[in-house]
């Protein structure tokens, strides 16, 4: 499948000369403004709209596109849950079936999205997971420069991580058609990321890691979203909202209510340079016996569109968090990224990132600490910590049909006032290969380790995924 031109399909949704201004002048200011290192900047929520129906597959029926599509897939690992004392290996096979069904008028559009995941493991039936989920999302564009966006989703998943995330991730979904992304660059069908001028910038890749000890212990999740996104002049701007509600089946684990707000603002300074603030605030209420808390990060930073062969970004912060009846933590984040494209289908991206977490907390946390960064090590809350976290991202698109990526990741944690020192490693390859326009072949290999000082931590993790994906 060939490259898409982003403006073309922009322009797929509106028609006249004010709707083609907007559509230029959005997708030049939003592929600008994005980050080429997303978690180092908060990606600019974009709503789904641009998810337009289009000819990629898709079956019509009275009024609606039908995408329907089947993942089947082999994997293995010789630590499946990165244990550092009970180490599991495990082959298994999986299947994941999945429906996305959209209606478009060009100002309303309704996504249903359906996928069901069952893994099953011959040499051990206890790690058997059947993973669902469902997501409806409607949107509201009375003018091309703004945008409503209203999300409802359950999804159920077998295996958790040992400590819940203390600022929620948004909801995600597969891309049945060429998708606007969050950060303004194009998500094709075949996974390939592509910025809106139609350069390669990266490949979506199944997440295969568990971050920290992960368990078995099946979980429901409910969330509501509602978002607003306006384009100005020189600028843009996302407000977003969110609510869920986790209830595990396990009689023995509490279940939560999340709420949380975010924000991501930018505005240009010039032909080159441009502002950009990113911020999310989350209160948590937990049911006995653990105590309600609140957590939040904000960054704010300037970044230059790609000048020559680079484009780079610098953002400075703060975050914290605060638990009942135990206390308060926070401390600054800085870091930075830049992106090399050597030639078109070939880029390269370093980043660096630093989070200062200080603590008083006087009880152990059950959330994590918000690293922007893939890491196989979770950090709770109430622990004193300078965590450096580096990344080196590359994507090469070596002919239409095949695509290769590659992460390699370091991660230092140093705890405050104590001898204790964490390292940790992850690396990941991925290779797919588009054997006809409806069927991807993919084969990917990922590693982490952790290495430290205190005792039942350290721990490897290779994992090997084969997956054949056919679109109807």
């Amino acid at each position: 499948m060939g490259l898409i031109n982003p403006m073309a399909w922009a322009r797929s949704k509106r028609t006249g000369p004010h709707a083609l201004r907007v559509a230029v002048g959005a997708c030049l200011l939003i592929g600008c403004i994005s980050s080429s290192f997303a978690q180092s900047e908060p990606p600019l929520t974009v709503p789904s709209t641009g998810s337009l129906p289009g000819p990629a597959n898709a079956i019509p029926l009275e009024g609606w596109l039908l995408f329907p599509s089947i993942r089947t897939y082999s994997l293995y690992s010789d630590n499946f849950f990165q244990s550092p004392t009970a180490r599991i290996s495990a082959l298994g096979f999986g299947a994941s079936p999945s429906l996305t069904a959209q209606w478009s008028n060009g100002i309303h559009t309704t996504t249903l999205y359906g996928n069901i995941d069952r893994q099953v493991y011959p040499t051990d039936n206890a790690i058997n997971t059947f993973d669902r989920q469902a997501t409806a999302t409607q949107t509201y564009s009375p003018l091309p420069d703004l945008t409503f966006t209203a999300l409802g989703d359950y999804t159920h998943k077998t295996i958790s991580s040992g400590l819940t995330n203390s600022i929620p991730s948004p909801i995600a979904t597969s891309t049945p058609t060429p998708t606007l992304l969050p950060n303004g660059n194009t998500q094709l069908p075949n996974g390939t990321i592509v910025s809106p001028t139609g350069q390669i910038v990266g490949q979506a890749n199944p997440g295969l890691f568990a971050n920290g000890t992960s368990v078995i212990n099946p979980y429901d999740q409910f969330t509501g979203t509602a978002s607003v996104n306006k384009i100005f002049n020189r600028g843009i701007l996302t407000l977003s909202g969110s609510t869920a509600r986790t209830d595990y089946e396990n009689p023995g684990t509490p279940g939560f209510t999340s709420n949380s707000f975010s924000e991501s603002g930018a505005v240009w300074l010039g032909p080159v340079f441009y502002a950009y603030s990113n911020g999310s605030f989350a209160l948590t209420s937990n049911a006995s016996p653990n105590p309600n808390s609140s957590a939040y990060r904000v960054v704010g930073g300037i970044g230059t569109r790609q000048f020559g062969l680079f484009r780079s970004s610098l953002y400075f912060g703060h975050q914290g968090s605060d638990v009942q009846a135990s206390g308060k933590a926070g401390g600054d984040v800085y870091g930075g990224a830049i992106s090399y494209y050597p030639t078109p289908p070939w880029t390269i991206t370093a980043s660096i990132d630093e989070t200062i977490n200080v603590s008083s907390e006087t009880s152990a946390s059950t959330q994590a600490l918000a690293i922007p960064v893939q890491t196989p090590l979770q950090i709770p809350l109430s622990a004193s910590t300078r965590i450096t976290a580096t990344s080196l991202q590359t994507t090469y698109a070596i002919s239409q049909q095949w695509t290769t990526s590659g992460s390699l990741s370091y991660t230092r944690i140093e705890y405050i006032d104590s001898s204790r020192l964490d390292n940790t490693w992850s690396a990941d390859v991925t290779l797919s290969y588009d054997i006809w326009r409806n069927m991807t072949l993919a084969w990917e290999y990922q590693f982490a380790s952790i290495l430290s000082n205190a005792p039942f931590t350290s721990s490897k993790r290779n994992y090997i995924n084969m997956s054949a994906t056919y679109k109807f």
